[in-house]
């Protein structure tokens, strides 16, 4: 019998911080994320209706980037106060001017640091964590699942989404037709984002070895996973 796992290539990190370039600067990047817009809603949607996060909660998004999901999620619960943990300077000097364009710079903060290792924010400070797109970034995963664990609230939210690298024939299919629309630069990073990414089964094993081991519930669709409390 054939085993699936053996056709998985394997990971190849990414690397934790997103810098401009030359070929691909950071108002690019943001255009292309501002074109994700309906599935930063799913996103938004899930945390608000799904696991129903409370009014007036504070609530740490990890790797905002440009800040969109932030931007949604303040403007469909506006009681909410959200900082953003950003490692790349120029994604939160863009995510600083995208907040003031549309309003909410007042409900907002961001600051710079390493998820891994929080070292300005206090224990059970926070009433969510969220993150979406940024795992693959994570050096070292376990730590910054255990920091998580260590600033939520006792009866805090985290919700945690990324893309997953066993992608199915369906995926590939859809993936191989979206290159053809898609600009190469976009290409470039879509494809190594892909190869960074987890397998529930390594998401599972990494999950284990953290503090949120007896916590959460995994979640998949044939582009992505995401973890979050068990939902009972």
């Amino acid at each position: 019998m054939n085993n699936t796992k053996n056709k998985i290539p394997p990971r190849v990190p990414e690397g934790e911080s997103i810098v401009e370039e030359p070929e691909f600067t950071m108002e690019e990047l943001n255009q292309a994320f501002k074109k994700r817009m309906k599935e930063y809603q799913h996103f938004v949607d899930f945390i608000i209706d799904d696991l129903k996060i409370k009014e007036n909660s504070k609530i740490l998004e990890i790797g905002p980037g440009p800040a969109w999901i932030s931007i949604l999620l303040v403007k469909k619960k506006p009681s909410i106060k959200l900082i953003g943990l950003e490692i790349s300077e120029d994604m939160i000097s863009i995510a600083r001017q995208n907040i003031k364009n549309e309003g909410v710079e007042d409900r907002i903060e961001f600051i710079k640091g390493d998820a891994k290792n929080m070292v300005d924010i206090k224990n059970n400070s926070f009433d969510a964590v969220i993150t979406h797109d940024s795992l693959h970034h994570w050096e070292d995963p376990i730590a910054v699942f255990n920091e998580i664990s260590r600033v939520l609230k006792k009866d805090g939210i985290f919700y945690i989404s990324d893309g997953r690298r066993d992608l199915g024939i369906g995926a590939k299919i859809i993936f191989q037709i979206a290159k053809l629309i898609v600009p190469k630069n976009i290409r470039y990073y879509w494809k190594t984002s892909i190869m960074a990414g987890y397998t529930p089964e390594e998401l599972e094993e990494i999950l284990n070895k953290s503090n949120l081991q007896d916590l959460y519930q995994i979640n998949t669709d044939i582009f992505d996973l995401s973890v979050h409390n068990k939902i009972l």
